[in-house]
């Protein structure tokens, strides 16, 4: 029943932890990646500078696990978004061009150290490079939902989950486990979905506007910061993005890029209104029910006046 909700496209988020477990399970097909991690690519991830940012006063605490307020609202069902991913491509195993048995070992230790084991470098699927811009933009902001609920932390794959005593990059999540950070998380979405490979390291990330791919070299259309103060162009900006596009978000003095969020438009729904992005970070931000968002992988809003607004940088569009 939950899965079929979620094929129509229209879902509450506290159920879709369950229908990715009913549909997660791999079935062989080939996984067309490079062998090696090419090194513009891999380059670790954020700095944690989100973790700072507490927009949750006056927020109460939400009782059990966190339920969203918000809806999905993709266009395409989702199981025709994700039609590979019951395939060995979809897999938990298929995530880092190092053999999964290998995963916890002294050399990935060593290599790797806390940030574990690399990202596989993923082709785009042929049929995926002959649909539409728009088809194309609903796949790479689905592949973003399969980690709802993920926790926020510095690594490479979003489940590489370490054993108890491997080196740790203390973060909100209080505790090692699976999770990427905002960077690696942009990282991966669009080189599972679309095969577009872009640097993890969220400076270099916000700073490259033409990136490798299955396909050939990328160009983004770069979106900038529209001049005036922000309550002047908020809506202009929201008018302006489309589903998937790459958002880049200052720290509070607007000196240095710190955080990248993906801009979900039509493809989900608040209550109030209020446009919605998908990222993974640290920060404190506050739903439309007044609950404070986990720490982790959620929907979040794009609010008037928030940090993600008053602190926008630029947006890249890669799917075009």
């Amino acid at each position: 029943m939950v899965a079929g909700k979620l094929v129509s496209g229209l879902c509450r988020l506290g159920a879709i932890a369950i229908a990715w477990t009913m549909i997660s399970a791999p079935s062989s097909a080939q996984v067309a990646v490079e062998p090696d991690v090419a090194a513009d690519v891999h380059d670790e991830g954020d700095t944690g500078q989100s973790e700072s940012i507490d927009e949750s006063a006056g927020a109460t605490a939400y009782q059990g696990p966190y339920k969203s307020p918000y809806k999905l609202t993709l266009k395409v069902p989702l199981h025709e978004l994700l039609f590979d991913v019951k395939s060995a491509r979809g897999s938990v195993t298929e995530q880092s061009s190092v053999p999964h048995q290998e995963w916890y070992s002294a050399k990935v230790k060593q290599k790797w150290g806390s940030w574990g084991v690399p990202v596989r470098l993923f082709e785009c699927p042929p049929q995926v490079l002959a649909k539409p811009v728009e088809w194309r933009r609903e796949r790479v902001v689905a592949a973003a939902t399969r980690f709802i609920g993920y926790e926020y932390q510095h690594h490479h794959v979003p489940d590489w989950d370490p054993p108890a005593g491997w080196p740790w990059q203390q973060c909100c999540a209080g505790r090692n486990g699976k999770g990427v950070d905002c960077s690696n998380f942009s990282g991966w979405n669009y080189n599972w979905a679309l095969g577009i490979h872009l640097n993890t390291d969220i400076h270099k990330q916000g700073a490259q506007a033409k990136a490798p791919s299955s396909h050939g070299e990328l160009h983004a259309e770069v979106i900038a910061r529209p001049a005036g103060a922000p309550g002047e162009w908020h809506e202009k900006l929201v008018k302006t993005l489309k589903p998937g596009d790459l958002l880049y978000i200052g720290n509070k003095e607007r000196t240095k890029v710190t955080h990248v969020i993906m801009w979900l438009g039509h493809c989900a729904e608040s209550p109030d209104g209020v446009p919605l992005v998908i990222d993974s970070t640290g920060g404190k931000i506050k739903d439309s029910s007044g609950h404070a968002i986990p720490c982790g992988i959620h929907l979040r809003p794009f609010g008037k006046g928030s940090w993600y607004h008053h602190s926008f940088s630029h947006a890249h569009r890669w799917v075009k």
